[in-house]
């Protein structure tokens, strides 16, 4: 079938942009090429050539094999999309855009092309939305630690970064190694997700916190995006521990039972009706930390039937607001 051989071959195009990216130091032969894309050498030829002669792969001779070229970028395939897939990414788009509080060069460069690529009957909403996340021609701080993380993340290379912790005003530094880029819409940000040292450990790190971040060309092997994303699913937003989960249990009124109702606010979340038209939750987080806020944004309208310590710290919150308007 030529429709899918074309398919296997663009397929094969992109692997082979990878295995450059993911190697960046390295030289890789014509046989190593072959061997992992499963095709001839004379094959692998023929798509370096083309790959080369378009400008989406910049590499060289390098002794008996090929090397990409030093500050390279990354250039993804073209796409085209269904008038519903691009809808999808329009509201995407627009939920990045409300929620991200700082400028970022790397959205408005994605939005223009998506609008290049979209049907014509959407390019209008997409021409809006570049203007509106335009941030200007020079780049921001914030739009370079982000391509810096975001290449990073992608070819599994280590950046060398220096960031403002939470816990003291003195800057730190350290090498991460960024297994997973996850949004937050607590405090409208973007945190990494990796192994950093010091101190030896997996940690999250808000990007807004970074004040310099450094690409460079040590790779690393990150474990499964799927492994991460479970661990996230038992966080309330971005928070990882290992300890042990927390069962909590919440009431909610009768005036609020539906709009609880109408929304999934948790992968874990179990729903149960109860007397008086009011509404139970159970949920399981790996910690109450982040979910606290969420909790105390409820008003009187929720109950924390537990965990205990849980219950004790929402209702002196509550009082302590109390005290704050008497």
């Amino acid at each position: 079938m030529v429709f899918g051989d074309s398919l296997t071959k663009a397929g094969r195009l992109v692997e082979l942009q990878l295995l450059f990216w993911r190697n960046p130091g390295s030289p890789l032969s014509t046989a190593q090429l072959a061997d992992r894309l499963d095709v001839a050498p004379r094959t692998v030829r023929k798509y370096l050539t083309e790959l080369s002669a378009n400008g989406r792969l910049p590499i060289y001779r390098h002794g008996r094999g090929w090397r990409l070229m030093d500050q390279a970028k990354l250039e993804v395939a073209p796409v085209r999309f269904l008038l519903e897939e691009a809808a999808a990414l329009f509201l995407a788009v627009r939920l990045l855009e409300r929620h991200a509080d700082e400028p970022n060069a790397a959205v408005t460069g994605a939005v223009a092309k998506l609008g290049a690529a979209v049907p014509k009957e959407l390019r209008p909403a997409f021409d809006h939305l570049v203007l509106r996340t335009d941030a200007g021609s020079k780049e921001d701080p914030f739009s370079a630690v982000f391509r810096t993380m975001a290449y990073g993340w992608a070819l599994q290379r280590e950046v060398d970064l220096e960031y403002a912790p939470r816990s003291t005003p003195n800057l730190a530094s350290g090498v991460l190694r960024p297994y997973l880029l996850e949004p937050s819409a607590v405090g409208s940000a973007i945190y990494a997700i990796g192994f950093l040292d010091p101190p030896g450990e997996i940690r999250v790190i808000k990007l807004e916190r970074i004040t310099e971040a450094r690409l460079t060309e040590t790779t690393f092997s990150a474990p499964p995006v799927s492994e991460l994303i479970q661990r996230l699913d038992q966080s309330w937003g971005v928070w990882l521990s290992d300890e042990q989960p927390v069962d909590v249990c919440l009431l909610f009124s009768a005036e609020v039972a539906k709009r609880v109702r109408e929304t999934r606010w948790h992968p874990s979340q179990h729903l149960k009706g109860r007397p008086g038209g009011k509404l139970q939750m159970r949920v399981t987080v790996s910690s109450t930390l982040e979910l606290l806020p969420w909790i105390l944004g409820w008003g009187r309208q929720v109950e924390v039937v537990s965990p205990g310590d849980l219950r004790d710290l929402v209702a002196k919150e509550h009082a302590a607001a109390a005290a704050t308007y008497t």
